[in-house]
């Protein structure tokens, strides 16, 4: 079943390669708006009280922030260390059974021009 277009953020563990889909968000929502929902998903699921504390008071200060270097282009982001949160934007989302299967580019500086290269990824959502 072909689904259109969307965010989706999974947890992904480097060492074991488990990967969860964690949500699926409006093709529409800004990737500012995708950095900040998916930090915030990271702090409440792993920060101690008194991390979401600091976390709420000053953002910049909280070692949960999301760092530029994370920030790959307009259409990958990271957050987080293993695991590490991820949110591509799907060009092309396909339910087939049990599997979700997405497409997603990343686009690169190089010589003055943006180049973009294609990728396929999918997940279990069982």
């Amino acid at each position: 079943m072909h689904l259109g277009r969307a965010w989706i953020i999974l947890e992904e563990h480097f060492h074991s390669g488990e990967k969860r889909l964690l949500s699926i968000v409006s093709p529409r929502k800004t990737a500012r708006f995708i950095c900040e929902f998916m930090e915030q998903m990271y702090v409440d699921k792993f920060a101690s009280v008194h991390e979401k504390i600091t976390y709420k008071k000053d953002r910049k200060k909280s070692a949960f922030r999301m760092e530029k270097y994370e920030q790959m282009g307009p259409t990958t982001f990271s957050c987080g260390h293993d695991p590490t949160f991820r949110a591509y934007y799907c060009h092309r989302l396909t339910l087939a059974g049990e599997r979700l299967m997405f497409k997603y580019r990343v686009f690169k500086d190089e010589n003055g021009s943006r180049i973009s290269s294609e990728h396929d990824g999918s997940v279990n959502v069982t």
